[in-house]
């Protein structure tokens, strides 16, 4: 599927997944924000006795989504839409004017379903905003479910497809993957300029959704430009696929900021992670198959400007133990010209022996990478006793310590990268200072990666996350 199919629709005559409260102006159900005047100012009477169980969550002048989007339809700047319920886009194309306003209701998420199609391009100007239906100054990690993208790619479980986590394995339309005959190019459609605050909840332990959760996506997927901020789970969660996603801010999740499974293989350039001191984990949790470390196709991403940011925290004193990278579960891929910097307990953990294995052979490789105050301050960020702190990793006694300042590309003691304010939760800045140690000597991206990024870290001298994100508390 692509964005120049013709979508054919039987017996779909009109839009019934909206109704309007509290005064909205679109009362003729054709979803254009319009009304046709007309009221016969008849009322029958008469009552079917029946409840769907969806009941308004919002108030003031929203458009109340309670059903399936099944026809093209689209949500425009000049509404604020309200999810009351789990929606699934399916055989039909969302369309997400700029500026548009989405608030979520308690368990309620945006899923879009390998038949469906979102585009959302917003612009920095006017960048498109999923939030919690709560008041603002009530607002809290998990207050929704966040947005989901179910695509037709490659995924390594058996059978080649799976359900997507975070909701009961018999909800119809959370299949994903393209079983036998993948679809490695599959689009799930384009998210541009968006942001996503206070989603992700958890159905059950292991089982939960996130800000962005992409299953099975392909690689004419479009993810730029993209803020989670505060969310119950992790940032950004990749379950198989090709998709690749640049220009990334992850802000104070739960979990951990972007973590991958099931054999995803995209590209990654500009992405920040923030974690915060009560609840962070990791800045990135990578996985190719739990339950087969060896399946394929293996996770096998590649990475280039990442600034991975801990709380700062000093060990034993975080929510959770706070760690740059855990590496682990047989992944592969290539990560270069990262920041690793003020996370309390560790820089990169190796998990399991399958991933050591990959290390040696340069199947996975960190390179051409800074460290600042990790560990209580030690430049190198790898303590003698990594084993006891972090989780239990099988990884045959690997020294990471030995392993990663071996390796001279790595730099362990080039000092403070004078970012303007990475540790501030309400106003960060990731922004190196002009003569920052990190704005030169990082190695340079190959095409088809922006090749003049040659610093380390997400942002060199154009800080790309002005004017379209924001930190709200609650």
């Amino acid at each position: 599927m692509n964005r120049t199919t013709t979508w054919i629709f039987l017996g779909l005559l009109a839009l019934p997944f909206t109704y309007a409260c509290g005064g909205d102006d679109d009362t003729d159900g054709t979803g254009d924000g319009t009304d046709d005047g007309t009221d016969d100012g008849t009322d029958d009477g008469t009552d079917d006795g029946t409840d769907d169980g969806v009941q308004p969550v919002c108030d003031g002048d929203v458009v109340d989504v309670t059903e399936d989007i099944e026809a093209d339809t689209t949500w425009t700047a000049d509404n604020t839409y309200c999810l009351n319920t789990h929606i699934f886009v399916q055989g039909a194309v969302l369309t997400i004017e700029p500026g548009a306003l989405i608030l979520g209701g308690n368990d309620s998420s945006l899923v879009v379903t390998t038949s469906g199609l979102l585009i959302a391009e917003g612009t920095a100007e006017a960048p498109i905003v999923f939030t919690s239906a709560q008041p603002e100054g009530s607002r809290e990690a998990g207050d929704w479910g966040g947005v989901v993208l179910l695509g037709l790619a490659s995924i390594n479980v058996p059978n080649g497809a799976s359900v997507i986590e975070g909701f009961d394995s018999n909800t119809p339309g959370i299949e994903y993957g393209g079983g036998d005959a993948p679809d490695d190019t599959h689009d799930c459609g384009a998210l541009t300029y968006v942001r996503i605050e206070f989603a992700g909840f958890e159905l059950s332990p292991d089982n939960e959704l996130n800000g962005l959760t992409l299953g099975g996506c392909g690689s004419d997927t479009t993810l730029d430009f993209i803020q989670a901020h505060m969310g119950a789970d992790d940032g950004i969660e990749f379950f198989g696929g090709t998709a690749s996603i640049t220009h990334a801010v992850v802000t104070q999740p739960d979990d951990d900021g972007l973590d991958w499974d099931f054999g995803w293989a995209g590209n990654v350039q500009f992405f920040i992670v923030q974690q915060n001191g009560l609840v962070g984990n990791h800045g990135i949790e990578a996985d190719n198959n739990e339950d087969d470390n060896l399946a394929e196709p293996f996770s096998d991403p590649t990475l280039w400007n990442v600034s991975l940011i801990g709380s700062g925290e000093e060990p034993g004193m975080a929510g959770k133990t706070q760690g740059g990278m855990m590496l682990r579960r047989g992944t592969m891929g290539q990560i270069n010209n990262t920041i690793i910097a003020y996370f309390t307990d560790f820089a990169i953990d190796i998990d399991q022996a399958a991933t050591a294995d990959n290390l040696e052979t340069g199947d996975l490789a960190v390179v051409s990478s800074y460290f600042f105050e990790n560990a209580n301050g030690d430049d190198d960020g790898f303590p003698a006793d990594l084993d006891t702190i972090a989780e239990d990793d099988g990884d045959g006694d690997f020294d990471e310590l030995a392993f990663f300042t071996g390796d001279a590309s790595l730099v362990f003691d080039g000092g403070d990268p004078l970012m303007a304010a990475p540790l501030d939760l309400d106003a960060p800045s990731f922004f190196p200072a002009d003569g920052s140690p990190v704005l030169v000597g990082a190695a340079a991206p190959p095409a088809p990666f922006d090749t003049t990024a040659t610093f380390y870290g997400a942002i060199g001298d154009d800080d790309w996350t002005q004017g379209w994100t924001a930190y709200p508390a609650d």
